[in-house]
């Protein structure tokens, strides 16, 4: 028995160490992946990649799904049962938070991230736990010996097209715009530098210093914000082709372990006798209300100590006064933008409670930081600058970036329709050509 569950455990454990590792590399490899697009085979590879770790992901989930909810379910006494729950429990805050980043919702600073991360050590941890607290046996086994196959399989696919793309990459090197003139991207492109850094062209998207008002960010929707104007900032890729290489070396050797523990968890079972049904429990229906009423008291419990990380909601001085031509552009000015790119932000009363508030203070917080019409001074952009800025509103306001999606789930009034998207796209562009 012991051999039976430790062949669930560690396939378990691995994959999930795995699929954490596959995210954190999807995440460092945004960039690479713009920067290698045009390479022969690359871009496919990185989408069987993803999509590999998706099916992984899946069925990883599925297995701990069975797994923690058989668990919830086993009658208990309270203090017990709320130990029983939390597998199941962390679960779901788990899916919660990949709904979250699916949805877009938290995503203007890190929330979801954050969220989804530590809640998906937590599930590991759960999981762990959900597989050594019952016995598994019969249907159960397997079909969450099934899932885990399926899913250490999904690995070693996921990790093999990763390992092939950056090889590619690494071979032919990235899109000759970005090579940067006279250097090549990668180890040693210029002296000092980190493997993978290296400044790249004046005037192209990921490279050269560029001189851009304060507060610019290089990942950023809008180049302005609070701060010097004029400042210098260094555009530079730190993660190279062959350390993304190495990830999915690691992914593949994960899953071949994950695998070979499957393999050996297998064998251990078909040597005990085979039942025809998992072994019920017993009043199991009478289990889903107290289940139920076990995970609304963690919740609350966790809201409450959630009350007391706290939240600054900050209006600062107004220091620019812009003035709106046409006036109506005011109204929607104040309507979809106001609140998160200047320094007169409305303040629902939900915006006092965690962790709405942390949701509220992360989006004026990051919009300050990217364009804030309170403390723009136009006087000390070039026309070159305006100009840039202009196009960078006009194309987000146009493809729906801003306002944010979870912006708008709170806020309704904020969306605008196609005519008055273009007069307050106009009115930014004649305000800036002042």
């Amino acid at each position: 028995m012991r051999r039976q569950r430790w062949g669930v455990a560690l396939p378990i454990l691995l994959v999930g160490i795995g699929l954490l590792i596959a995210a954190v590399l999807d995440v460092l490899g945004a960039r690479l992946d713009f920067l290698y697009r045009n390479v022969g085979g690359f871009s496919a590879l990185r989408t069987l990649s993803r999509v590999a770790m998706g099916f992984s992901a899946l069925a990883w989930l599925g297995a701990v799904g069975l797994l923690a909810g058989r668990m919830a379910l086993q009658p208990a006494p309270w203090p017990q049962k709320l130990l029983r729950i939390l597998p199941a429990y962390v679960l779901a805050l788990l899916l919660l938070g990949l709904l979250m980043l699916l949805f877009r919702i938290g995503t203007t600073g890190p929330l979801a991230v954050l969220w989804t991360g530590a809640s998906a050590l937590l599930a590991l941890a759960g999981a762990l736990v959900a597989a050594f607290g019952q016995r598994i046996e019969g249907r159960l086994r397997a079909i969450v010996q099934g899932l885990l196959g399926i899913s250490s399989g999904g690995m070693v696919l996921g990790g093999l097209a990763a390992l092939l793309a950056f090889v590619l990459a690494m071979a032919q090197g990235p899109a000759p715009v970005f090579a940067g003139r006279g250097r090549s991207f990668g180890e040693g492109a210029f002296p000092g530098a980190p493997g993978g850094v290296r400044p790249a062209s004046p005037g192209t998207l990921e490279g050269g210093s560029r001189a851009l008002p304060g507060g610019a960010r290089p990942e950023g929707a809008f180049p302005l914000g609070p701060g010097s104007p004029g400042r210098v900032l260094p555009f530079r890729v730190f993660t190279s082709p062959s350390t993304m290489a190495i990830g999915g070396g690691v992914l593949i050797a994960l899953g071949l372990l994950a695998g070979t523990a499957w393999l050996w968890g297998r064998r251990g079972a078909a040597a005990l006798e085979e039942a025809t049904a998992v072994a019920p429990i017993p009043g199991w229906r009478r289990e889903i209300p107290r289940a139920m009423v076990g995970g609304g008291g963690l919740t609350l419990a966790l809201m409450l100590i959630a009350q007391l990380i706290p939240a600054p909601r900050t209006n600062p001085p107004v220091r620019t006064v812009v003035q709106w031509d046409p006036p109506q552009a005011q109204g929607l000015w104040q309507r979809a933008c106001a609140d998160c790119h200047s320094n007169e932000t409305r303040w629902p009363w939900y915006t006092a409670i965690a962790p709405a508030s942390w949701l509220a203070v992360n989006h004026v917080n990051e919009g300050r930081q990217a364009l804030n019409l309170s403390e723009m001074d136009l006087s000390q952009l070039s026309a070159a600058q305006k100009a840039r800025l202009a196009e960078e509103i006009a194309q987000t306001i146009r493809n729906g970036t801003m306002p944010p999606a979870d912006y708008l789930l709170m806020r309704p009034e904020a969306r605008l329709n196609a005519l008055e998207k273009e007069l307050l796209i106009q009115s930014f562009q004649e305000m800036l050509a002042r």
